[in-house]
């Protein structure tokens, strides 16, 4: 099978991107002719070249993650690994996908969505009162925690907009939650959705958070499979994962992270439709947990693609 791998573009995480298409193709390589295709404006006329029987997007953040090469694609009528333009666009935006699933009695935090154009100081006071000084502000979409910023403590939160802002037109406020950093992974086979083990990640670094640089720097976190939680929490997180995932319309793969609490309360943070095939990305620790080695997942990603002709 000819596979087109699509990686790179023009977002902040393009040179991750770069990084995990690479480990997809080498994937890819031993049971398939697979191709590096960088996400530019040659990409049209390489993919006619090509002529590829699957294409793999592999691309992080905006644009790539949200919808746009998946539209592109299904107009040309190419299959393609991962979920479509629909169900891209709407798990990228962190407050349309946590409306769905609050109406869907899937557990997200309370949350306010500022705007660039209209926020004011006085914007500031309604956000403490209803959510507290303590928050975390995200941008509305964007991937790898970019541009997220975290109040633990409370603080300033005027000029933490003020600096956010600087990059982003709209984001999203919620309340800090404490808690252990959990990841689940799911995977279709046979149009079946299942998750995968669940995965804590412990940071290693004293004071510090699953950011971009602990998510990509060799040896700065630790996958923890399976870690300790009662039977009820763990069966719990998976049973989310999977329907975050297909209440978005998602397809073939997602990656949905959690906050869980003191209590053993599950927080659902966001889902991501395209996660890191990174030497250190956490969907092939999980894939392999389950008894699934890298070439086999890859395998079975392209072939889902392929049947869906």
């Amino acid at each position: 099978m000819k596979v087109a791998v699509i990686g790179g573009g023009t977002s902040p995480e393009a040179e991750v991107s770069r990084v995990s298409a690479t480990q997809v193709v080498d994937g890819l390589k031993p049971r398939h002719d697979a191709a590096y295709i960088e996400f530019d404006a040659d990409l049209p006329a390489n993919l006619l070249r090509f002529e590829p029987d699957v294409v793999f997007p592999v691309l992080h953040g905006v644009p790539g993650e949200d919808g746009s090469i998946q539209g592109f694609l299904e107009v040309i009528g190419l299959p393609f690994v991962g979920s479509g333009m629909s169900a891209s666009a709407l798990a990228i935006d962190k407050y349309q996908a946590k409306c769905v699933w609050r109406e869907h009695d899937i557990p997200v935090l309370p949350m306010k969505l500022l705007d660039k154009a209209t926020w004011s100081s006085n914007t500031c006071e309604e956000v403490e009162q209803s959510l507290g000084s303590a928050v975390a502000i995200k941008p509305r979409s964007q991937g790898s925690a970019l541009g997220v910023k975290l109040l633990p403590d409370g603080g300033d939160l005027k000029k933490a907009l003020d600096e956010v802002f600087e990059s982003h037109d709209q984001l999203l406020i919620e309340p800090f939650k404490k808690g252990r950093e959990i990841t689940v992974a799911v995977l279709e086979r046979d149009g079946l959705a299942s998750a995968l083990p669940i995965i804590e990640i412990q940071v290693l670094a004293d004071g510090e958070w699953y950011d971009f640089t602990n998510r990509y720097k060799a040896g700065a976190s630790r996958h923890v499979l399976d870690p300790e939680m009662p039977p009820t929490t763990s069966e719990a997180l998976k049973r989310f994962a999977v329907s975050a995932h297909c209440l978005l319309g998602c397809r073939d793969l997602s990656r949905s992270d959690f906050i869980l609490d003191d209590d053993n309360h599950p927080w659902l943070l966001e889902i991501n439709t395209i996660p890191g095939m990174t030497p250190t990305s956490l969907f092939p620790d999980a894939a392999r947990g389950y008894g699934i080695e890298f070439p086999e997942l890859m395998d079975l990603l392209v072939n889902n693609a392929l049947n869906r002709r």
